[in-house]
């Protein structure tokens, strides 16, 4: 019998807020420098942005020796093929998400589902709460965190009087901070989000334009943003993206260790 995945969502009410870029980066990560089996389920209909991330990189590769090659030495490397990416309506992503399972071979370590920006109706909601586990960008300004709080706070207290639910927990982490923002104000509003009893994580994620910066139509530049690649190494530096990845495995459990170590060397 097949051992149920992970399945993990980052999730936010805010627009712009980065949920479908961590999604992609955390799967990119995992799938292809720590050794994991990872599917993706895109929930964040109908623009399906990982989605169709996927099939524009898959386009440009058509036209792009160096891009090619780098997919196929990649690939060789880690001896397995791309994730897999589905999309699915947001109140079909659990039934979409077990056909997916049921109908592969491989066993999956994770699935990570991108959902839409808004919980509206009770079929996102159900989504959202069969989560294993969530988390969740905000960026350091008032509004974002008014509009992060309004949302968390009524799911965690649901968490805490229904034992039986699949979510387990939900983490905030600071995204798009600006190397101007006073550290007293990212203290300030960690005393509110702790008098909340919300767990923030410890990595701060930068602003910075790397976390847009996909593969080039006809250049060989290095690729931070992908479906199809890790982040290149020399754009990992100063991101923080490892640190984030590092502290959401320790908090889901995936601290296996069998095949990354080999794995991040030969990439």
């Amino acid at each position: 019998m097949k051992q149920k995945p992970l399945f993990i969502a980052f999730s936010t009410q805010k627009g712009g807020a980065g949920k479908s870029t961590f999604t992609a980066l955390a799967s990119s990560l995992l799938h292809y420098a720590h050794g994991y089996n990872v599917a993706v389920i895109d929930c964040d209909y109908p623009q399906c942005s990982i989605y169709e991330m996927r099939k524009r990189e898959i386009r440009q590769l058509e036209n792009n020796l160096y891009y090619q090659a780098k997919a196929v030495t990649l690939l060789e490397a880690i001896d397995k093929q791309t994730y897999p990416i589905v999309c699915a309506r947001p109140e079909e992503g659990i039934s979409k998400a077990n056909e997916f399972l049921e109908s592969e071979s491989m066993e999956y370590d994770v699935v990570f589902f991108d959902l839409p920006g808004t919980i509206n109706n009770e079929g996102v909601v159900s989504t959202f709460l069969n989560m294993d586990y969530v988390f969740v960008p905000m960026s350091p300004s008032r509004m974002s965190m008014e509009s992060t709080l309004s949302f968390i706070i009524p799911v965690t207290e649901l968490i805490a009087s229904h034992k039986q639910l699949n979510l387990k927990s939900v983490h905030l982490f600071w995204n798009r901070v600006d190397s101007r923002v006073r550290k007293e104000w990212l203290e300030h509003y960690a005393k509110i989000i702790g008098d909340f009893k919300l767990s923030l994580l410890n990595t701060v994620i930068p602003q910075s334009a790397r976390y847009d910066k996909e593969q080039s139509v006809s250049g060989n530049d290095a690729v931070f943003l992908s479906t199809i690649f890790p982040p290149d190494k020399q754009l990992v530096r100063g991101s923080n993206i490892g640190c984030l990845i590092e502290e959401v495995k320790q908090i889901v459990g995936l601290n296996r260790n069998d095949h990354a170590g080999e794995q991040q060397d030969r990439l």
